[in-house]
C-alpha cells in the first residue's frame, strides 16, 4: 500500500522550500528536495528501499510541478508584457516555437531528474534517522 501522506508532505515541503528559495539564498536547490526526501523517508520508515522510493518520488514530483509552475508564471509575465507593449506574442509555430517547446520540456525533465536524485539521498537519510531513533528507544527501554 502506498503511503500518500508521506509523498504529499514531502512534495509540499519541497515546493515550499523551493519557493522560499527565491527569497532566501541557497535554499531551493539542493536543500529543498533533500529535506522533502528526508521527511518522506522518515514518515514511511522501513527499509532503505522505501526511503529511496518515497524520497525520490516526492522530490521528483515536486521538481516537476515546480518547473511547470515557474514556466506558467513566467509565460504569464512575458505575455502580459508583450500585450502591454502591443507586441504579438510568439506562438509555438515555426522553428523558434519548436525549439522553445523542446527547451521547456527538456527543462522540466531535467528538473525532475535532479530533484529525484536529491530526494533519493534525502529518503536514505530519513530512513537512517528513523532507524537511529528506534535504536535509541530500544537502548532506553
Amino acid at each position: 500500500m502506498v503511503n500518500w501522506k508521506a509523498i504529499g508532505l514531502g512534495v509540499i515541503i519541497t515546493l515550499t522550500l523551493a519557493y522560499l528559495g527565491k527569497y532566501i539564498p541557497h535554499l531551493d536547490t539542493p536543500i529543498a528536495p533533500i529535506i522533502g526526501g528526508i521527511v518522506a523517508g522518515y514518515m514511511v520508515g522501513g527499509s532503505y528501499k522505501n526511503g529511496i522510493i518515497y524520497g525520490g518520488l516526492s522530490a521528483g514530483l515536486a521538481g516537476f510541478v515546480y518547473t511547470i509552475i515557474v514556466i506558467v508564471l513566467n509565460s504569464g509575465i512575458a505575455l502580459a508584457a508583450a500585450v502591454s507593449m502591443n507586441i504579438a506574442p510568439m506562438s509555438l509555430n515555426g522553428e523558434s516555437g519548436i525549439i522553445t517547446a523542446s527547451i521547456i520540456i527538456l527543462g522540466a525533465l531535467l528538473s525532475f531528474v535532479i530533484y529525484l536524485i536529491m530526494g533519493l539521498l534525502g529518503g536514505i537519510i530519513g530512513i537512517a534517522i528513523k532507524e537511529r531513533n528506534a535504536e535509541k528507544q530500544i537502548l532506553r527501554s
